[in-house]
């Protein structure tokens, strides 16, 4: 499933964030949103997901304008995993999952059968079966982040996006669920992640986007994106830049 987002404003308490934003992602494509700390990357994955009002512009989905959609219908549409989750209630992990197929099901229907493979085939994606039965609370900030995409995944909506899922995670499961993600879009999903890390960006994602001062810099194939004139420009930095035959990606060695 599509997305386009067509000359889009977003302004939060009278300051421009977003500036003409323009870009459409296809069907299947794996897309990270790159960019110094403030770019606007956050902003951008909430108004996509109807989480923040747009000014100006339009952003479609499937080539429907958001607003033709009822909230429940985009929540078939989308699955948004947000860059911090508080979770103030005592449920176990595999209750919170579940709240993942809420949309799914009217207010007075228990899980079906499908619910209960849609959860637990999340869980077992994610690796967090074992954390069933235990409670949010008592969880780590990696597990925790990783029953939330395990709930985003129990959702099973075409377009997932994610802000930065694995800033959490060691690097065991950063490898695991980037991976992950890449097999869901080889399998038809479209995702949109943010991504702080720009040689884990450059290897898992198809197109990168770079945003700098709520505007697109540049969007394109990582090796398009990821050049030493735009890392001088945007992130400040010198860069040695390199093909990973072993990877098939473009490495960066970022110095001062």
């Amino acid at each position: 499933m599509s997305v386009q987002v067509k000359d889009v404003d977003v302004v939060i308490d009278r300051h421009k964030i977003l500036k003409a934003i323009q870009f459409s992602v296809e069907q299947g494509s794996f897309l990270g949103l790159i960019g110094p700390n403030g770019s606007g990357k956050s902003t951008l994955l909430k108004s996509i997901a109807t989480l923040l009002p747009i000014e100006t512009g339009n952003i479609a989905i499937a080539g429907l304008d958001q607003d033709a959609y009822t909230q429940k219908d985009l929540a078939k549409q989308i699955s948004y995993v947000p860059q911090e989750t508080v979770i103030g209630f005592d449920f176990t992990a595999r209750d919170v999952v579940a709240m993942g197929r809420h949309v799914h099901s009217s207010f007075f229907q228990g899980e079906t059968e499908v619910d209960i493979q849609k959860i637990e085939w999340a869980m077992e994606q994610t690796q967090t079966s074992h954390l069933a039965d235990q409670s949010v609370l008592s969880l780590s900030t990696g597990q925790r982040q990783l029953i939330i995409i395990a709930k985003a995944l129990a959702q099973d909506t075409p377009i997932i996006l994610l802000d930065e899922p694995i800033s959490a995670l060691d690097i065991y499961y950063q490898l695991h669920i980037l991976s992950l993600l890449k097999r869901l879009c080889d399998q038809g999903k479209t995702i949109i992640v943010v991504l702080h890390d720009l040689n884990l960006a450059s290897r898992f994602c198809d197109q990168l986007l770079l945003l700098s001062e709520g505007m697109v810099q540049k969007h394109g194939h990582p090796e398009e994106v990821l050049t030493t004139q735009l890392l001088k420009k945007i992130y400040h930095v010198q860069a040695t830049i390199r093909t990973d035959h072993l990877l098939d990606s473009v490495t960066i060695t970022p110095f001062l």
